[in-house]
């Protein structure tokens, strides 16, 4: 007499069971299923419009984003449809430029609107497991992909339709693309690159930065050649001088490098496509805020913690440090480009270089000249406010 399966036995098959009528069912739906652009959602269809425009300024104008040899458009992308920031629960992928993608039976090639020129796009199932690493509760990442680094990016409705400043999909994913393959091999960031020990809470420290917001706010508010020039080694002097009474914060510069630049990347398109987004960017006109705003605002605290100026501010002071650069056509981008074999040079770097200035020409004499005219006095008294809200958080 046969035995009967245990009640453990049957749940375990049909468990068994559902998953594979499951992935199966997944499958082909991937494969019949809305495989025209026309019959995609409106939050995949702008997805693709943003994307054709991202690709479209790559192949024009390249060498304005940042130079003609670095194509994002020609660089392979998995793109990720989820329900929400870091999202896990996903729908499907999208793969563009992925080598190979075409033989695998788990992805489905879109039939993609030719005005849109775009490369070939196929649709991933949601259950291939060369993609299980993306399943992680995250934005961004490399996955491998028939033995190559992938840069895999997710997006969802809120980033499409609704996105906070600098998270809507064009402006994180030219950030971010731009970390996983132009920069690559630089090493600004790497070890404890970008971390300051004994930061210098005081408030001279607060006012020759402010001085320097000061002078970087000319720069941006001019196009005069000479008068960028005059406050821009203004601007090195005082950031030298900084830097010669703490020595350590001199690591401000790597961020300045490494996220300076791919915000440049944000700010550069933006321009290109008639876009508002810009440094010290806001929501409402005008669209942004100056140096000495934001500035005022923390000091006075109305804004960030003082505790924004130590590394976030860098992404902008870094950014608008190369959109001042490119004004007086200084050709930084190829200096700043840092891997294992070369060290590469930060913006300040490049600028000191460029002023040719030294240790002998940072003396008190040129630094209390530059705080006349910017009213350092009134820095000192912000500078102190910055100090005295460090030690009340404490």
């Amino acid at each position: 007499m046969k035995k009967k399966p245990s009640k453990a036995l049957i749940i375990i098959s049909t468990i068994i069971v559902l998953l594979v009528l499951t992935i199966l069912s997944n499958i082909v739906l991937n494969k019949v299923y809305k495989t025209k652009y026309e019959e995609f959602d409106s939050v995949d269809k702008e997805m693709f419009v943003q994307l054709s425009s991202i690709y479209k300024q790559f192949n024009e104008n390249g060498e304005k984003l940042w130079n003609n040899k670095y194509k994002l458009n020609k660089e392979p992308i998995i793109l990720i449809r989820t329900n929400k920031d870091k999202g896990i629960i996903r729908k499907y992928a999208y793969a563009v430029n992925v080598k190979g993608i075409e033989k695998s039976f788990l992805a489905r090639k879109i039939n993609m609107p030719k005005s849109l020129n775009l490369p070939e796009v196929y649709r991933i199932s949601k259950f291939d497991i060369s993609l299980i690493s993306t399943w992680a509760p995250s934005n961004f990442g490399t996955v491998d992909i028939n033995g190559k680094s992938i840069f895999y990016f997710k997006y969802h409705p809120k980033m499409i339709e609704n996105p906070e400043l600098y998270f809507d999909f064009t402006s994180f994913l030219l950030h971010e693309s731009f970390h996983t393959y132009k920069q690559k091999d630089w090493t600004y960031d790497k070890g404890d690159g970008e971390y300051i020990e004994n930061y210098p809470v005081n408030k001279e420290n607060y006012a020759l930065m402010g001085l320097e917001f000061k002078l970087l706010d000319k720069c941006m508010e001019t196009n005069n050649k000479e008068e960028v020039k005059k406050y821009l080694k203004q601007w090195t002097t005082v950031r030298a001088y900084r830097y010669k009474k703490w020595p350590q914060l001199v690591v401000e510069t790597n961020t300045e490098a490494i996220e300076g630049t791919a915000r440049y990347i944000e700010y550069k398109y933006s321009d290109l496509t008639g876009g508002k987004l810009t440094v010290l960017a806001k929501k409402e006109s005008p669209y942004y805020v100056t140096f000495m705003q934001a500035y005022d605002y923390i000091a006075n605290g109305q804004a960030e913690s003082p505790s924004y100026l130590e590394r976030s501010m860098k992404y902008e002071t870094g950014s608008a440090l190369g959109l001042v650069m490119d004004k007086i056509d200084i050709n930084w981008k190829k200096g700043i480009e840092d891997r294992k074999d070369k060290n590469g040079e930060t913006q300040y770097k490049i600028l000191k270089k460029y002023f040719n200035i030294s240790d002998k020409d940072i003396t008190e004499d040129k630094i209390n000249q530059i705080k006349e005219e910017n009213d350092y006095n009134e820095l000192l008294k912000q500078g102190q406010k910055i100090v005295d809200l460090v030690n009340n958080n404490n």
